[in-house]
């Protein structure tokens, strides 16, 4: 014998639908918002920050933490590429700082007169060509960690802090390099 529905078998299930509805779109609107203000993902494109970082490399990127602090030396950050009509982003690594002297000299880098220490460059590797430039107050120079194929400050000059996006924070692909990534010490 057919029976029907009871009305409350399809009230069951329009509110189960509903609440996984809502549950979905929360969620959705959820990551959006994490992905314009707190975090986003980037996929490293080219060869510029060789060794340390490969092309299809996934980063996690902090992009509050430069509202809460100034960006540091070493840093390894994600930034929007000045002067670029394409909106681009690229992945370079902090050398400069706001107010500093930074020289390149014979292919080593100097701040403030004082050689820098790059532990993260294979040993021998130059930065060239010769630069000499003061930064202003709000000023960042940006290096790749493969200098001779890395387009950066040497390239397109300095970067105020605007177009930074955020700091690489953490690998998430592939699993063998997963982890925080470290700030070098100077």
């Amino acid at each position: 014998m057919f029976r029907p529905y009871h009305t409350n078998t399809i009230q069951y299930v329009l509110s189960y639908t509903y609440a996984l509805a809502r549950w979905i779109i929360w969620s959705i609107v959820g990551l959006i918002v994490i992905h314009i203000f707190i975090a986003t993902i980037f996929i490293v494109d080219g060869p510029s920050m060789d060794p340390n970082l490969a092309t299809n490399d996934f980063m996690l990127v902090n992009k509050i933490a430069y509202l809460t602090s100034n960006p540091n030396r070493g840093d390894i950050v994600v930034l929007k590429f000045p002067g670029d009509p394409e909106h681009k982003k690229y992945i370079k690594r902090i050398i400069g700082l706001p107010g500093e002297k930074v020289q390149i000299i014979n292919g080593t880098v100097y701040i403030n007169d004082q050689k820098l220490n790059e532990k993260y460059l294979p040993n021998g590797m130059l930065t060239l060509p010769n630069v000499n430039r003061t930064l202003r107050d709000d000023d960042y120079f940006l290096l790749g960690d493969n200098r001779p194929n890395s387009s950066d400050s040497r390239t397109w000059g300095i970067s105020p802090k605007r177009y930074l996006i955020g700091r690489a924070a953490y690998t998430i692909w592939p699993l063998n390099l997963k982890g925080i990534i470290l700030q070098p010490s100077y």
